[in-house]
Order: structure tokens, then sequence, then C-alpha cells
């Protein structure tokens, strides 16, 4: 019936159990009536109560043949109920109107579920799955127990099992003369090979993945020793440029402190020197006041001109330890080019400020 395969296919199938479902038989004499109990039933000594009761019914299918790959299992589960009307036709078998309807319709549930079950002979549900068969299986024992007067819920379970693949189990298959095992053999076998065939293009992609990766990530660490071999050498001319620097700063403040401790000594000798001869000149001057005499104004040039002698003594000494400071300067200038070379144009023109300002 593929009428069936829709039937109830956006609805699901509603039972209408009722768990308090009790009926009354009344019986007098050759009279006998059948209702069911009211909410506020009070009993007759001619009444009697019968429950009907929610049963469990199992029901094992025969599935088609498949071949010796493909092993079909199935069966039927239904939850019924038996209705007033149902239970008024069949008065007789109140006591046991479950194994009533066991007996009466187990064949014909049965018959027209295996009927169903031959779709399992085409091979499209091995692709699109058994569920839309078992659905149409339920519906149907749902329609033939329904318009018998009986409430119902099935559940149908189909189980495939695949033994594993045995290209003489095939080829024995493939030679049947049995259509189905026919078609189902031939459907093994195409989706053995589509099963391959994804599996090893599963593999490769999966290859090029992780040698895409691997790529991805060797040029990734290339790119941050790149990063970090220039941060590293950034960082070192960096360093250099402020080693450089720091001696031009350590060299113009050494110039500067020579420089400044040479005029400080020149400004010293003159304003001694000054003194000398103010002091030579207040002297001279007392000493002609107080006498023209020609000795004592020979012996006051005698001691002038020692004077003078003895200042250059002291110009010629002051000169050396310029020099002396100079060379020292320049010592300390060369150790510091050999800790950081620098350029000969800069330590050049370097020594020229410190000889032009020490001049």
């Amino acid at each position: 019936m593929p009428e069936l395969e829709t039937l109830f296919e956006d609805d699901r199938w509603s039972t209408g159990f009722e768990g308090d479902r009790r009926v009354v038989l009344a019986r007098l004499g050759p009279f006998q009536r059948l209702f069911p109990r009211p909410r506020n039933y009070v009993k007759r000594w001619h009444h009697r109560v019968i429950d009907l009761v929610i049963e469990d019914w199992e029901i094992p299918l025969e599935p088609p043949s498949l071949g010796n790959v493909c092993t079909v299992m199935a069966r039927l589960s239904i939850r019924f109920q038996p209705t007033l009307a149902f239970a008024r036709e069949h008065v007789e078998h109140l006591d046991q109107l479950g194994d009533h309807i066991r007996g009466r319709y187990r064949a014909l549930i049965k018959d027209a579920a295996e009927e169903l079950l031959r779709g399992l002979e085409s091979v499209n549900w091995l692709d699109q799955g058994h569920a839309r068969l078992e659905r149409g299986i339920e519906d149907l024992v749902h329609e033939l127990l329904a318009i018998r007067d009986i409430q119902s819920r099935c559940r149908c379970r189909i189980e495939a099992a695949f033994a594993d693949i045995d290209i003489e189990r095939l080829e024995v298959d493939m030679a049947s003369a049995d259509p189905a095992r026919n078609a189902m053999a031939l459907q093994i076998l195409r989706r053995r090979r589509e099963t391959l065939e994804r599996v090893a293009q599963e593999k490769q992609e999966q290859l090029l993945l992780e040698q895409r990766l691997r790529l991805e990530h060797q040029a990734r660490v290339l790119e941050l020793l790149k990063q970090e071999t220039a941060l590293v050498r950034d960082q070192q001319q960096e360093q250099v440029l402020q080693a450089r620097e720091a001696l031009r700063a350590e060299e113009l403040r050494e110039a500067e402190k020579i420089e400044s401790e040479v005029r400080l000594r020149r400004e010293r000798l003159r304003q001694e020197t000054e003194l000398k001869h103010l002091e030579l000149e207040s002297s001279l001057h007392e000493k002609t006041e107080r006498s023209a005499n020609y000795n004592e104004v020979h012996e006051h040039l005698k001691r002038e001109i020692e004077l003078l002698a003895m200042e250059r003594q002291r110009l010629s000494l002051e000169e050396e330890i310029h020099k002396t400071k100079l060379a020292r300067a320049k010592g300390w200038i060369i150790g510091a080019r050999k800790r950081f070379p620098l350029g000969q144009d800069e330590d050049t023109t370097m020594e020229g400020q410190i000889t032009h300002k020490s001049d």
C-alpha cells in the first residue's frame, strides 16, 4: 500500500488511551446490556464491572532474505486498549479481550507488516535508511486496529547487520536467481567501491591539509625568526648609537674640564702676576720716595729683574702642566676609541676642538 508511506507523515498518532476505562455488563435473565461505567456509579446485584486495560504485545516479523552479506531483523511492539464498541461486539470474550485480540489479529498484522518489509528488497533504503519504512508499518498497524475499534500505539524496529565483505559471498549472491540478493550484492559492491574511493580521497585531502598546515607553520616560524632577527639588529644598532653618543658626551665633558682647569690656572697666574707688579710698583714708589740713591734704584731694578725671571719660570711650568694634561686627554681618547670605534673624521674633529679650546 504505497499510500501508507505518506500517511501521518507530519502528525504523530494519537492513541486516546484511558487508564480507568471500565464497562458495566448488566444481565437480567435473557437480557443483557453493556455500557460505560458512570462517574457516580452504584453497583447493582445484576451488574458486573469489567476493566478494559492497556496491554502490550510483541510480534516478531520475518523479513525477506537479502543474501549472505546483509541480515535484517524486524519486530513490532504494540500497546493497545479495546474500546466500548469493540467490547460490545465481543461480549462473549469480555474477560479476555486482550488474548482475543492477539489471537484474532496476529496473523493479519504480521502479514501486512511483512508485506511492507518487502520494500527492503529495493536497495534504495541503503542510502535513505529504513526509518520511513518503519513509520509506514506503524501507521498500517494503527489503521488496521483503529478500523476494528482498537486504540493502539505501535513501534516498529528494523535492524540491518552487515557481515564483513567477502568477495566469494558476494559472487554467490550475484550469481543467485533471486533478484533481491543480486541487487543487494551489486549495491554492496558499489557502496564498497564508493567507500574505498571516499576513504582514499579523504586520506589524500588529509595529507594535503597536513602538508599545507606544515608549510603554514614553517612560514610562520620563518616570519617570527625574521622579526626576531630584525629586532635584535635594531637593538644592537641602538646600543652602538647610544655608546657613540655616550663616548662623544664623555669626550666633550673631559675637554671642557681640561679647558676649565687651564683657564682657571691662567687666570690665577694672571692675578698673581698683577699682584706682584702692584707690590713691586708700590715698593718701588716707596723706595723712590724715601731715597733717590742710585744704588737703591739699582738694587730695586735687579730685584725686579729677578722677579720677572721667576715669573717666566712659573709661566714655563704652567705650560708644561698644560701639555701634560693634553697628553693625558689624548691617551684617554685613544683608549675610548679602541673600545668604541668611531669615524676618523669625528676623532680628528674632536682633537681639534680640544686643542683649540686649550689654546
